[in-house]
């Protein structure tokens, strides 16, 4: 049996292992600390003598084999070299014995100099004592280098015409070093016409290993095993073992994914290739690792491979690992195509599983070499070498759902989803320490925030062990920001023996490893996932993501690669994409990292304030797909500067939409922010400073801030006189929101003189059926009914109504706001049959069109509750007035003006049902809070009172209701004219009342005209 001497080895071979014994040499190796590295041109023969004294004592010719590590491996050539030329019999004894050397990380032919220098004080660990000389021998040239090259190869011709033959191989490193890179180039660590193989580790750790199935270690036992069975007798054969070359530990915490299991075991009944894919973290190398054991004790007479496809270099490394293992003809002869032999091993064996791990890159697998010439053949692709026509299992595991229908088919693959909710559970109780608390809801909401991905379950799980934190406190930090929650998947202190050493430990360098695979494969794919990682991560349209110049095909195979990937999904109505929040937090850091996260913020911005359109009826569905990407790329304040007037434009009409939406109080705060920004940047008279106040006035019109929105409109309106002239479309829209706000008020002389002044110039500029003349002529119709001109109110509505039918249609919002006006008018003209009709079927439309909480189709079932109320159907009245005041009361708040009309009418209905007493509670609060916002003077104002009045008579307080009714009557007359029919109706109650009290007749016919009626849809611009 031989004798393996380490050289510079922290651990001998044990010797069961290799089959042979083993000796550690290197602490014995040292250099003449005078002369430093000099000792290579000097007789070694303390080494030599070293390497005698472990030598057989009984005087027999022990072969020897050496393992030697970086310079140790240069003093073995030239020890070798000195031991054949010793003048001492028994020293010479050593070079003869010699059968095998394995170089690790060795510099034949010397090393970069600067590598070296800054490698510095590690080669202490490799030679014990080191100074500046040792760098030297390695430049390129060297004449010591030259010296020991030349000896060493002399012996190896010697022995070779001996017909005793040193069988050499060499290892070389294929990992840097941090900071100094790699520290022996492969070329400079290989000897031609010598087997090479590589190992997966930079040159400090190419000589540690974690266990006995590492590649690695594997490589150089099998070099060693080699060689002593070619010194064993024929006549003692070694029983063939099924080999398991599985370089992971069974995970005994491991929680068994039910589903996933029973598909594999199913597809693999029909298919030699089974593939699983999913997002990066989710499991898939685990499962394979667990089913290679289970496979193991389903099938113990069957080999087990496991196949690293990350680089071509790593599978060729494991295929020469299997060849090895199996002793395959020409296995270490480097002439021989190691991969072919070992597919043709597959392709006639059916005793096997193999796994393909992170086969994720389709490059490696299917593109075929660039560099072929007249006499070199391209070389083929991965794929011919994967086993093709066997009985063998193949399970392969890659990100690209692409890969698995490419290398399995799509009858044979298999998405790997995240955990559900038991297992994240079972998962985190078993990665927590016994002792930590557990609580449910609290593990609950983490696995939640987690996303039930196993490797951010465990990431997580192993910060809360190792810094006893509790799992409530990192609930709180992974719910701070988003920057806290990149930093806690970030961490890479995880140290998961079962994962390989090329993937990470962390959620983010996981699937920053997709990312950079993704930009390599598909640039295009890579530039859409940068734009979604700063828009909403759900419902992003299809629309947001397109270039004008991608084709069809650009699109759908970016997109399709994205999807591939697992990092985005279609959404169940076709309609948009959307990203886990993790994968796009874990984005966001990406472009961060490379510096690129504002240039695409950016982007984001000018595609928005581009495609993000006016909030007219049209463009409801795109504004409101567009809505939750715009609200999110106004956020970025960082890129105001550079973009301030696409930011100002995008704000603008996402308020405007807003507005029509209904959404009054958010309109009003992005509207207010506009128009101050404008005003800041462009100046006060800049046409779109003007549009931005004109709009937030709008707003406060619509919330019933009428004095506020007055002040604005003005200043607006003045401003465009002078600037635009009195025919400008704009100018012609301030006087017409201006009208609009003076009947709101109560101003109605003035409202009306400024309505027909504007629809005049309209029908003169613009023609009669124009959307802004007919806006004039609603809002004119709108005045008429409150002057209780109901007759000139209808002719104006029917018209704008019917326009309205043949250009809009029916259900555009301004053709319902037309047919609610009219109704309204119907009421006041008691016309209740007609009122019904056109009441449904304009609330009907509303809710499908606007939606059942939009302030219009709350105003259609105000108008219609009214309606059931004088057709005596009272039940039905009270129940629709609750539900559209508590509903206005949640959106509009309590003491907005439509809000207040829901409450009086409720209130009428109460007296109406003889609950007088919640009426005037009803009464009472509504009065009172009309008289703070809008005045004692104002229409509504009066209206609550002259409502009291009523209220006070039914309970037979007839002092207090004659005392109210008369503060009425005298209000109205000077307000809105002693001949309005709300003033005459006024009168006459006060007149009865006052006979009723002097002939104390107590049954009075009461007039209709108590009933408070809803104000009508005006229109704006």
């Amino acid at each position: 049996m031989p004798k393996i001497f380490g050289f510079k080895k922290k651990k001998p071979l044990a010797a069961e292992e290799s089959g042979s014994a083993s000796s550690l040499v290197g602490p014995h190796l040292h250099l003449n600390q005078k002369s430093g590295l000099n000792v290579l041109h000097e007789p070694l023969d303390p080494n030599v003598a070293v390497v005698d004294q472990y030598m057989d004592p009984t005087g027999e010719d022990r072969k020897i084999i050496f393992v030697a590590h970086s310079l140790g491996g240069l003093v073995t050539q030239d020890c070798l070299w000195t031991s054949k030329n010793h003048p001492e019999k028994h020293l010479r004894h050593v070079s003869s014995c010699a059968i095998g050397v394995s170089f690790l990380g060795t510099p034949h032919h010397g090393a970069d100099l600067a590598a070296w220098v800054k490698f510095g004080t590690t080669i202490a660990r490799i030679v014990k004592h080191a100074n500046s000389d040792i760098v030297s021998v390695l430049q390129p040239g060297s004449e010591m280098l030259a010296r020991v090259q030349d000896g060493f190869h002399g012996l190896l011709r010697m022995r070779r015409d001996e017909g005793s033959e040193i069988a050499l191989t060499c290892f070389f490193e294929e990992l840097p070093l941090p900071v100094v890179g790699k520290v022996v180039e492969m070329d400079s660590a290989i000897i031609p016409g010598y087997a090479s193989y590589g190992i997966h580790a930079n040159h400090m750790d190419m000589t540690k290993f974690n266990n006995k199935d590492d590649d690695g270690y594997e490589s150089i036992l099998g070099e060693l095993r080699r060689w002593v069975k070619v010194l064993q007798p024929h006549d003692s054969p070694q029983a063939a073992k099924p080999l398991f070359l599985v370089p992971f530990s069974r995970d005994t915490s491991f929680i068994d994914r039910i589903k996933v299991f029973e598909d594999i075991d199913e597809k693999s009944k029909s298919h030699r290739r089974v593939s699983l894919s999913g997002i990066g973290g989710v499991g898939k190398s685990q499962i394979a690792i667990e089913y290679c054991y289970r496979f193991r004790n389903l099938h113990p007479k069957k080999h087990v491979f496991w196949v690293h496809g990350s680089t071509r270099q790593r599978l060729e490394q494991a295929y020469r690992g299997i060849a090895r293992r199996l002793e395959l003809p020409g296995w270490n002869d480097p002439s021989v195509d190691t991969l072919l032999s070992v597919s043709e091993w597959f392709n006639e064996n059916e005793e096997w599983l193999m796994v393909l791990d992170n086969a994720d890159d389709r490059d490696t697998f299917f593109a075929k070499s660039t560099s072929a010439t007249a006499d070199v053949e391209p070389t083929r692709p991965l794929s011919d070498y994967l086993p093709q026509d066997s009985q063998g299992l193949m399970l392969i595991t890659t990100r690209d759902n692409r890969m698995c229908k490419r290398l399995a088919g799509i009858h044979a693959s298999i998405i790997v989803r995240p955990m559900t909710f038991s297992e994240a559970e079972k998962l985190l109780r078993s990665q927590l320490e016994e002792h930590h608390a557990w609580n449910d809801d609290e593990s609950r909401k983490l696995i939640t925030e987690l996303e039930y991905i196993p490797l951010a379950i465990t990431q997580a799980a192993a910060f809360v062990s190792q810094n006893s934190v509790p799992l409530a406190d990192y609930l709180d930090m992974f719910r701070t920001d988003d920057s806290e929650i990149q930093k806690l998947l970030s961490e890479e202190d995880l140290g998961d023996a079962r994962r390989d050493s090329d993937s990470p430990n962390s959620v983010f360098r996981t699937w920053k490893l997709s990312f950079d695979l993704i930009s390599k494969q598909k640039l295009r794919a890579a530039e859409m996932l940068s734009l979604m990682a700063v828009l909403d991560r759900q419902g992003i349209p299809k629309s947001l993501l397109q270039h004008k110049t991608d084709s069809d095909v650009d699109v759908k195979t970016a997109l399709g690669t994205l999807q591939a990937f697992s990092l985005i999904t279609l959404e169940d109505n076709g309609m948009g994409y959307q990203l886990h929040r993790l994968v796009q937090l874990a984005t966001r850091k990406w472009l961060e990292l490379q510096g690129t996260k504002a240039k695409w913020q950016e982007q984001a911005l000018l595609v928005l304030a581009d495609q993000f359109p006016i909030g007219a009826f049209e463009n409801w569905k795109i504004c409101e797909s567009f809505l939750p990407h715009a609200q999110t790329v106004i956020q970025y304040k960082d890129i105001l500067e550079r973009c301030s007037e696409q930011y100002l434009h995008l704000m603008s009409n996402i308020a405007f939409f807003d507005m029509e939406q209904g959404r009054y109080e958010i309109a009003c705060i992005n509207n207010t922010a506009a128009a101050e920004l404008q005003e800041k940047l462009f100046g006060l008279e800049h046409p779109d400073t003007l549009i931005s106040m004109n709009n937030l006035a709008l707003t406060y019109e619509i919330q019933g801030r009428w004095d506020e929105a007055e002040k604005l409109e003005v200043r607006v309106m003045e401003t465009r006189l002078r600037i635009l002239k009195e025919d400008h479309l704009d100018t012609l829209s301030s006087m017409n929101n201006l009208a609009s706000t003076y009947r709101n008020q109560g101003r109605w002389d003035e409202a009306e003189k400024l309505n027909v002044r504007v629809m005049k110039t309209r029908k003169r500029v613009l023609k009669e059926d124009h959307p802004d003349t007919l806006i004039s002529m609603n809002n004119l119709a709108l005045t008429y009914g409150n002057q209780g001109r109901w007759d000139e109110a209808e002719k104006l509505h029917v018209r704008v109504m019917e326009t309205r039918l043949r250009i809009l249609k029916e259900d555009h919002p301004d053709t319902l706001s037309s047919m609610n006006n009219l109704a309204l008018t119907y009421i006041y003209q008691g016309r209740w049959d007609e009122v019904e009709k056109l009441n449904v079927r304009v609330m009907e439309t509303r809710k499908r069109v606007l939606k059942k909480d939009h302030p219009d189709t709350l105003n259609s079932m105000n108008s219609l509750a009214l309606t059931y109320e004088n057709q005596g159907r009272w039940d039905e009245a009270e129940k629709l007035h609750v539900r559209v005041m508590e509903t206005r009361i949640r959106i509009l708040k309590e003491d907005h003006p439509d809000t207040l009309i829901s409450m009086n009418n409720l209130a009428l209905t109460y007296g109406i049902q003889g609950r007088w007493d919640e009426a005037e509670k009803l009464h009472v609060q509504v009065m009172k809070t009309k008289i703070r916002v809008l005045k004692e003077d104002h229409p509504d104002t009066l209206i609550s009172m002259n409502n009291l009045a009523w209220t006070y008579h039914d309970q037979e307080r007839h002092s207090e209701a004659l005392a109210l009714m008369r503060k009425v009557v005298n209000l109205r007359t000077k307000k809105i004219g002693a001949n309005h029919p709300d003033t005459l109706e006024s009168i006459r109650a006060l007149e009865d009342w006052t006979d009723i009290s002097d002939s104390d007749d107590e049954n009075p016919e009461e007039p209709d005209s108590s009933l408070a009626i809803e104000d009508g849809n005006a229109d704006s611009g």
